[in-house]
């Protein structure tokens, strides 16, 4: 299992590969929710690939702050003054340069123009929180950046997390075609019920990895802990970071996550819905600033309702109607109150529909689908909608084994789709154009799809 001195390993690396053999690379920004991994991805992996690496924390180092100034952004001056600070000298044909907690120091951000302008080639990475909330858009030097997004780990990086990586090879070769053994299967799904009690934030994981040996029950309390934690500093930084008005407005949007996507008896999820979350607060632009701070925040995944199914799925959207989805599903989970003690994938109860679509909004979107939609006509609903290559692809979730699919059916009677796709608990299976997939295997959409 993992241990403190291993390496979790994360599929950015590859994306962070890339950029440094690019030629036309400009400097790097990798953003995210807070502990989603972008120091540990740049100071303890990326790092390894270069001979000498600069690390600078512009929250914590005072010094390096203070070689950004508004009056002067000239990349020259900046790395003598990082030189100065870090007592080296700064190779910029081959050394690294971190910038981390660039939300702190704003003509920083700046500086990255200037980069890329007067020092083009540069191996200048910034990581940083909270960056939606703390810049305005002005802010940022558009065009002149490459941009990481860093999100929970999925549960590919899970299973290579916990050293299961005959079960991660698989998960990338299985197709409708060839589908697994039932006991691969089996096995694959008991493995996924372990990943949505633990999810996919770095420190939950390395401590379950690390607290397993004791049993399960041990792994999840301490895993609990850590949830409780990241909670309470996310809500910490709404109060810190938003005034005081605004902060509860927000906590309240947060906090209302679990309901709102679990009032329904049937255990699917409906459209947000306004009223009895901010005390006399019931229309969208009363929501618009809580709900716009959330996702810059990376703490939501907002998927906007249609009632169309045509391509480009974005154009029937309206913005006051929408689901959303948090950006982990252990954290709704913990949120929620659901128990952590039984590992199987979804507990009898009212909650398991949601907590499926959670899971799958959280994997599409870790593997490079960020404008997820769901549709919605008279009493059919599929809970994913996605533009790719063929068309609008409706991706139907169910959380058990329950086959009836009356949604998708009015879907592609009215719509005629080429591609249609089903989650749930089966194995991998292909009628014709309908592919059913298992949940556990939600990363295979993206290149499904296209």
């Amino acid at each position: 299992m993992f241990l403190h001195n291993q390496i979790m390993r994360r599929k950015a690396e590859q994306e962070l590969q890339r950029w440094k053999t690019d030629p036309d690379r400009k400097p790097l920004l990798l953003k995210g929710v807070r502990q989603s991994g972008k120091t540990y991805l740049l100071k303890e992996l990326f790092a390894r690939s270069f001979p000498v690496t600069h690390y600078f924390d512009l929250r914590m180092n005072s010094a390096a702050r203070a070689a950004f100034t508004e009056e002067n952004l000239d990349p020259n001056h900046i790395l003598q003054e990082l030189e100065f600070v870090a007592n080296k000298t700064i190779d910029t044909t081959r050394d690294l340069i971190i910038l981390d907690e660039i939300q702190a120091c704003p003509p920083a951000l700046a500086s990255l123009k200037y980069f890329c302008e007067l020092m083009p080639g540069t191996f200048v990475a910034a990581a940083g929180s909270l960056l939606g909330v703390h810049l305005s858009h002005e802010s940022f030097p558009v065009g002149k950046i490459d941009t990481l997004n860093v999100d929970p780990l999925d549960f590919k990086e899970f299973l290579l997390a916990l050293e299961q990586n005959r079960a991660a090879e698989m998960l990338s070769e299985a197709t409708p075609e060839k589908p697994y053994s039932e006991a691969v299967h089996s096995r694959i799904w008991q493995l996924y019920g372990n990943y949505l009690a633990t999810g996919g934030m770095p420190e939950a994981i390395k401590v379950y990895c690390s607290t397993l040996h004791q049993g399960k029950l041990a792994a999840y309390n301490a895993v609990r802990t850590v949830h409780e934690n990241l909670v309470e500093g996310w809500v910490a930084d709404i109060a810190k970071h938003s005034g005081r008005e605004n902060a509860l407005h927000i906590e309240r949007v947060w906090t209302s996550l679990p309901s709102q996507l679990g009032r329904n008896l049937d255990g699917n999820s409906k459209r947000f819905r306004f009223k009895g979350v901010i005390p006399g607060k019931k229309s969208y632009r009363d929501f618009e600033g809580p709900v716009s701070w959330l996702r810059k925040a990376g703490m939501v995944n907002l998927v906007p309702v249609v009632n169309r199914g045509e391509t480009p799925v974005s154009v029937w959207t309206k913005q006051s109607i929408f689901k959303l989805y948090a950006h982990d599903t252990a954290i709704l989970r913990y949120m929620a109150g659901i128990p952590l003690k039984d590992s199987r994938v979804f507990n009898p109860g009212f909650y398991k529909g949601w907590v499926a679509e959670n899971a799958v909004a959280q994997e599409l979107t870790a593997n490079g689908l960020r404008k997820l939609h769901c549709w919605t006509e008279r009493n059919s609903e599929i809970e994913f909608l996605l533009d790719g290559n063929l068309g609008a692809v409706p991706v139907e979730v169910k959380s058990g084994r329950n086959t009836r699919s009356k949604s998708l059916s009015v879907f592609r009677k009215k719509y005629s789709p080429k591609l249609s796709i089903k989650l749930g608990g089966w194995n991998f299976s292909a009628a014709g154009s309908v592919l059913s997939i298992p949940l556990y295997a939600a990363s295979k959409i993206p290149k499904l799809i296209r």
